[in-house]
């Protein structure tokens, strides 16, 4: 009985009483805790498979609009080929019709120059020719007169030396 009257035994008693009391009070809470431990990542978990859901149903949706995007763009590339070809064809177009104006231009103009050419050369054969039949007429009516003072001086020397002679 000495055991009784022990304060260690007291204390063991008390101690063991306390964990027993712990444990059926504490189990519960444990336990109660725990559920609701349970249900926050059972919610956490089909939240996360909505999300999951939403996001492949938006990874869908983004492939079909990324396959439609793709489409446009192939298509408008396309256009824009046939476009950018129309527009080629047509600027090789203009390009020859103003190429054949300029030739046009260019071979105008060189007629010009060749007439305006042919009428300077002319001019001046004219000029030349008229300088020409000056000098030619006027080397003549030097000769002429030249000649003309030459029978002049003839004659008179003949009259001179007639009259000499007549004289002798």
């Amino acid at each position: 009985m000495e055991i009784l009257h022990s304060e260690n035994f007291w204390v063991a008693v008390a101690f063991f009483i306390f964990i027993i009391l712990s444990y059926k009070k504490g189990k519960q809470i444990i336990i109660e805790a725990l559920d609701k431990r349970i249900e926050n990542i059972t919610k956490k978990i089909n939240d996360a498979k909505k999300i999951k859901e939403e996001a492949e149903n938006n990874l869908l949706e983004a492939k079909k609009n990324l396959k439609k995007i793709i489409n446009e763009r192939e298509k408008i590339l396309k256009e824009a080929k046939e476009e950018s070809k129309i527009i080629k064809k047509e600027l090789e177009q203009q390009e020859k019709i103003n190429n054949e104006r300029f030739n046009k231009k260019i071979k105008e103009r060189i007629e010009q120059s060749n007439i305006q050419v042919i009428k300077e050369i002319q001019k001046q054969a004219v000029e030349i020719s008229l300088k020409s039949i000056k000098e030619l007429l006027l080397k003549s009516e030097k000769r002429e007169t030249e000649e003309s003072n030459f029978i002049t001086k003839s004659i008179t020397n003949i009259f001179k030396k007639d009259k000499a002679e007549q004289k002798l």
